[in-house]
């Protein structure tokens, strides 16, 4: 009988240990799930700042960037609206001389809708605009969106440091 106690003894003990270790495993496991979705995130975050950033350097056209950096400014502090999208489409008409600027817009509005901030813009394209562009026209440019800017009301502050920071970008001191 003290044979059969201790046999029963020892099984419990095996039983308990295998139970502790077993939920031991469980709880590694539920530790490396979530370390999974913690790298998971932090990847998939990564990807989508470089897939933000594709769609600017996808962009080979000075013209169809300044339409980029003129929604861009427009949408800062608030939507682009109707009002706003016509003049952009004027100015690609009338000062680009784009006969039909339909197919562009929609693509600048799509790139325009990915970035976060009009510093981008400027930053991206600086080169673009620098070695295809003369100094006149970077002027132009940079009056085109002021004056998309000022439609609503005028420039608010914040798009008037995106002007700034554009201007200065394109080679011109504060100020101009």
């Amino acid at each position: 009988m003290p044979y059969l106690v201790m046999l029963l003894g020892v099984f419990a003990g095996i039983g308990f240990w295998w139970w502790r270790l077993k939920a031991m495993g469980e709880a590694a496991s539920e530790i490396h799930d979530a370390a999974g979705k913690v790298i998971g995130k932090y990847k998939r975050n990564k990807f989508r700042k470089k897939v933000e950033g594709a769609t600017l350097t996808a962009v080979s056209d000075p013209i169809a960037a300044a339409i980029i950096m003129m929604i861009a400014v427009a949408q800062e502090d608030r939507p682009l609206d109707d009002d706003t999208e016509a003049a952009i489409r004027n100015e690609a008409v009338g000062t680009m001389g784009q006969a039909d600027p339909a197919e562009v817009m929609i693509f600048c509005k799509w790139v325009a809708s990915n970035v976060a901030d009009a510093n981008d813009v400027s930053y991206a394209y600086r080169t673009l605009w620098t070695d295809n562009l003369t100094q006149n026209e970077r002027r132009d440019l940079i009056s085109m969106v002021q004056r998309i800017a000022s439609l609503r009301g005028g420039p608010t502050p914040n798009q008037k440091t995106k002007i700034e920071k554009l201007s200065e970008r394109l080679g011109f001191q504060k100020g101009r």
